[in-house]
């Protein structure tokens, strides 16, 4: 329980980010797999409209993980990718895999701010993408699918 209360207190503080930032892990259905637009959460104005028309194109919900320092929470690291898979059984494949990749995104990326990153520093892309794409090719196998990364941004306490 103590360890839930952090992030509780971390969520509250992201009043902007979308309400797919505060759920946890996300299996894809059809509307994520083809790139279609996801109907709004209810009370929500916001939709996930999809930033391609490409087929190929998997969007991935947000990713989040927090930040600290001093024994502190300072900020949440949150992410926005998507995965380019050209193959559509590998696309079917990845939205039925979509808990399982979710989950080692979120151990890569609680590895990245409790490890590599500093808190002030701007985070390094590059490194969150090769995070990323190793635990995508652990689970879908090397060179099945791409992580492209949208936006990579640090919230602040």
């Amino acid at each position: 329980m103590k360890h839930v209360l952090p992030l509780l207190a971390a969520l509250a503080l992201l009043p902007a980010a979308p309400a797919l930032a505060i759920g946890g892990g996300g299996g894809g259905g059809q509307a994520e797999a083809h790139g279609a637009e996801a109907p709004a959460q209810s009370g929500s104005s916001r939709q996930h409209r999809p930033i391609t028309s490409s087929e190929a194109y998997v969007p991935l919900t947000p990713l989040t993980a927090t930040v600290h320092s001093d024994f502190r929470l300072r900020g949440i690291l949150h992410i926005e990718a998507g995965l380019e898979i050209r193959d559509s059984r590998q696309r079917s494949r990845a939205s039925q895999m979509m808990p399982r990749l979710r989950d080692r995104y979120t151990s890569a990326l609680a590895m990245y701010t409790g490890a590599n990153y500093r808190y002030g520093d701007v985070p390094d892309a590059d490194r969150i993408a090769a995070l990323l794409q190793q635990a995508t090719d652990d689970v879908l196998g090397a060179g099945e699918a791409d992580v492209l990364l949208g936006m990579v941004i640090i919230h602040e306490n």
